[in-house]
């Protein structure tokens, strides 16, 4: 089981350059060994779902490779709610907590292990459970925020905010991978295709962006897709 590096199966572009994904940060070389015997490695193919019985979802499982995506069920149908990327961990509060539904985005790398297998693990490496409790808060934190955040935003505003926030996610790279359509996006920002297409349309025209393949996004201007999201501190006046 390799933990530093991804595989990129399924001509998946490089993404997250971590050393060591958050989930393991400050662990020694030991650690890691008594970690790896306890962490399974899984293959996924393509729209196969995560985990393939429902009933043995893991505790917690770090994406090593690939993407997933996550479907929440609403009165109105199935729409998508999140993705991962690689190098993130799905946590305890994942879609089996939630009416929701995760699988894989073409060929899927997934590091998983059970609760009695974690509890196990943490009274050996304390430092593994305070490294996941840091993570849900941030998953909750940044999901709450995400949520107030497209409620006051401009359409061109939330497209910019999800461009980099997937940029920012994936290690910023000089080109993002994006495995999802413009009708998906908007179920992610509350907008029409329509919209999203025409927004953006005006990223790549501002020369912000490029469009080398409908699935990946060369980011031009990182800079400027921030100041664009809305998010950006305003500069003080000297």
């Amino acid at each position: 089981m390799q933990i530093a590096s991804h595989s990129h199966a399924g001509g998946h572009p490089p993404a997250t350059r971590r050393l060591r994904p958050a989930l393991f940060q400050g662990l020694t070389t030991p650690e890691m060994r008594l970690v790896r015997r306890v962490f399974t490695e899984d293959l996924y193919d393509d729209a196969e779902a995560v985990p393939r019985d429902p009933a043995r979802a893991p505790f917690v499982g770090l994406l090593l490779d690939g993407c997933l995506r996550e479907d929440a069920t609403l009165p109105g149908g199935e729409r998508l709610f999140a993705l991962t990327f690689p190098g993130e961990t799905l946590s305890p509060l994942g879609p089996r907590r939630r009416r929701g539904r995760l699988s894989a985005i073409g060929a899927v790398q997934l590091l998983t292990c059970d609760r009695d297998g974690f509890e196990r693990i943490a009274q050996e490496v304390p430092r593994l459970r305070l490294n996941l409790l840091g993570l849900v808060q941030e998953h909750l934190t940044e999901a709450q925020r995400w949520q107030i955040l497209l409620g006051r935003k401009s359409a061109s505003e939330r497209v910019a905010s999800m461009l980099h926030w997937f940029h920012t996610r994936q290690g910023a790279p000089a080109e993002l991978h994006l495995p999802v359509t413009r009708t998906e996006l908007g179920q992610m920002a509350g907008l029409t295709m329509e919209t999203v297409s025409r927004q953006v349309r005006a990223l790549e025209k501002a020369g912000v962006i490029d469009l080398p393949l409908p699935s990946r996004v060369r980011v031009i201007d990182p800079g400027a897709l921030h100041t664009l999201s809305g998010d950006a501190q305003p500069q003080r006046l000297h």
